[in-house]
């Protein structure tokens, strides 16, 4: 496997800083922050040389007075630090032959062997560079997502950008209990959404993917012309917003698509601040229209966080859950043949799809008492990863059982009906509409998606290839 070498991300430099003295101000100095440059290891990727600030002069600020709080360049100087070391440790754990380090690198390579790997020692694997338990096992999986003993996906007490994922989305990093207080207001018919029902959602999903698809040419990408422009309308439309907030809305949400993969795998420096400024504006939007949903006391507040994160949360993974779909039906001899002569197999072929390869492929918990997990005793504070993908596949599980999919706590306890229904609808919209389809080239895989293993382009075609009249 080619090795990535680590980002030489663009890190805010603290550019000055005067030294107070008691007999007044003294001349101001111009400091630079340059990141450390660690020591190579062997078998490690090379690194880039750090990034040096320009010459040019700039305007020194003085402080009128000496203090103790960190500049805010270097604050954030030190926050694309500890989000690159991270990375680093992944990789260089994946470079050890740690199955979850080569996971978390999400390379080529096909991640089910060492998903297998994981299954093949126990129903606990410790990832000793990590510091993290991984399981592949079925039992262990839904113990972990329903063990009240487990909760959130950061450490327990510690905020949001003070630990070693210090831009995890905050929409997204919540604890079991306010996902259990949101949830209800996401519910059919609820004070969020208007639709009464899961088919009629479906039905609304249907009538906006008919016309993305009218828009799309002959040749055209699944994942980012469709399946990723897809949810930001539907969803609009069930939360009610104006037009003009209706067309932002729609705009934005697809720039939050790194916000899962987030949670485990630190993303470029640039890409996650990006992320961050599209939540931060999707979560401004919504709490200006619907602030006022849930009267007073606090309960509007939650209106808007709640559609937020079911936004944030259901977007990608219907995007993911879509093209995926579409490509096991695709590869499979007969498969899209069959849906296309009866459409209505579709939700079918999604709730398949949520078994065998679902659209997110691990989640993390932390504990937060001791407690016992498959055997092992485990403090307060371990951190747990199921291999979602994995323990839906485990030949041990009960016959006939649900598939895991979509994780039962957490955000996708808001968000799961709506992933489904959309994901239902676009592909019964695509069987009947394009019975044709066909790849159009080679798909790719996203970077640093371990989580979703999203795509970055899937060029398709609306009819078969015919030959050329001579």
């Amino acid at each position: 496997m080619t090795a990535e070498p680590l980002s030489a991300e663009p890190l805010p430099a603290d550019r000055t800083r005067t030294d107070p003295s008691p007999a007044g101000p003294a001349p101001a100095k111009r400091l630079t922050a340059v990141p450390p440059v660690e020591p190579a290891s062997p078998g490690s990727p090379p690194s880039e040389p750090p990034a040096t600030e320009p010459t040019a002069e700039e305007p020194v600020v003085t402080e009128p007075a000496p203090t103790t709080r960190p500049r805010a360049g270097l604050a954030e100087a030190l926050v694309a630090r500890r989000n690159q070391l991270t990375r680093a440790a992944q990789w260089f754990a994946g470079t050890e032959g740690d199955p979850y380090g080569l996971l978390l690198r999400a390379g080529a390579d096909d991640p089910a062997r060492h998903e297998e790997r994981v299954r093949e020692w126990g129903p606990l694997y410790r990832s000793a560079p990590l510091d993290t338990w991984v399981t592949a096992h079925r039992a262990v999986a839904e113990q972990v997502l329903t063990d009240p003993a487990f909760d959130g996906t950061g450490p327990d007490g510690t905020p949001v950008g003070l630990d070693g994922l210090p831009l995890r989305s905050e929409l997204l990093s919540l604890d079991r209990a306010t996902a259990a207080r949101l949830a209800p207001l996401t519910a059919f018919g609820g004070p969020l959404l208007w639709a009464r029902e899961e088919n009629c959602v479906a039905q609304r999903a249907a009538t906006y993917a008919r016309r993305l698809l009218e828009g799309c040419g002959e040749h055209f990408d699944l994942a980012e012309d469709f399946a990723r422009r897809l949810p930001g309308p539907v969803l609009a439309e069930q939360f009610s917003l104006p037009d003009a907030a209706h067309e932002e809305f729609a705009r934005v949400l697809p720039d939050c698509r790194h916000a899962l993969d987030g949670l485990v795998c630190p993303q470029p420096y640039a890409t996650a601040r990006a992320t961050r400024t599209a939540e931060a504006t999707v979560a401004a939007l919504l709490t200006r229209h619907l602030s006022e949903a849930g009267g007073a006391g606090g309960a509007g507040e939650d209106t808007a966080r709640a559609a937020a994160v079911l936004a944030v949360s259901a977007a990608e993974t219907t995007a993911v859950l879509i093209v995926d779909t579409v490509r096991r039906l695709r590869a499979r001899t007969g498969a899209w043949e069959r849906l296309t002569a009866d459409p209505a197999l579709a939700a079918e072929a999604v709730r398949e799809t949520l078994r065998t390869a679902p659209p997110v492929r691990l989640e993390t918990r932390t504990t937060r008492t001791e407690t016992t997990l498959a055997g092992t005793e485990l403090p307060a504070g371990a951190r747990v990863a199921v291999l979602m993908a994995a323990a839906g596949r485990d030949p041990g599980a009960p016959a006939g059982a649900a598939p895991l999919g979509l994780a039962p706590d957490l955000h996708f306890a808001l968000s799961a009906p709506l992933i489904t229904s959309i994901a239902g609808a676009a592909l019964r919209t695509l069987a009947e509409t394009l019975p044709h389809l066909r790849e159009a080239g080679e798909p790719v895989i996203r970077p640093r998606s371990p989580v979703l293993l999203a795509p970055a382009r899937f060029p398709v075609a609306k009819r078969e290839s015919t030959p050329c009249a001579s």
